[in-house]
């Protein structure tokens, strides 16, 4: 059986065998948290995506569209859980600096409450391919972990979700 001729044409276009989304690594630095060493416990992480917004002006009945600002979407990532919760403490920790359970107040001025991320993305051969760095990052959302009796052969894990200014 012959092969088509444009399988051979895709195949030699995808000569490395294409990227694959399990090789990456996700590193969080905010040093007032105590937060370091998270390659080892980020399990799903994201390459970033941005927006273009556009402006619509009316002119002789017609809408005319101008490039607008580029926004940031949020970046979400799953983290396992360690039995010393060291992790999930640093960031609760993060979270009580921007904005305290008790007092309602801000640990820091807004510049230092602010840590940076990195998403590495590896080839098979175990080099980098791309590397993301999002700056002005800070939690906006820490998920439940959800605790189940039937649950015993898995490690807990929960998500998190960070704004920030911007990738490069």
């Amino acid at each position: 059986m012959a092969q088509l001729p444009f399988l051979d044409e895709f195949k030699s276009q995808m000569a490395d065998g294409g990227a694959r989304p399990s090789l990456f690594t996700m590193e969080l630095d905010y040093v007032p948290a105590g937060l370091s060493k998270t390659q080892y416990f980020c399990r799903v992480s994201e390459i970033p995506g941005s927006q273009q917004n556009f402006i619509t002006q009316k002119f002789a009945g017609r809408e005319i569209k101008f490039a607008g600002q580029r926004t940031f979407t949020n970046l979400t990532v799953n983290i396992l859980n360690d039995e010393g919760f060291r992790i999930r403490k640093a960031l609760d920790r993060w979270m009580d600096l921007i904005n305290g359970k008790l007092t309602n107040l801000a640990g820091f001025q807004q510049e230092g409450l602010e840590g940076v991320g990195t998403v590495t993305q590896y080839a098979k051969t175990g080099g980098d391919i791309k590397t993301y760095k999002f700056f002005g990052m800070f939690p906006v959302n820490i998920a439940a972990i959800s605790l189940d009796w039937s649950n015993d052969a898995v490690i807990e894990e929960y998500t998190v979700e960070f704004a920030y200014q911007y990738w490069l």
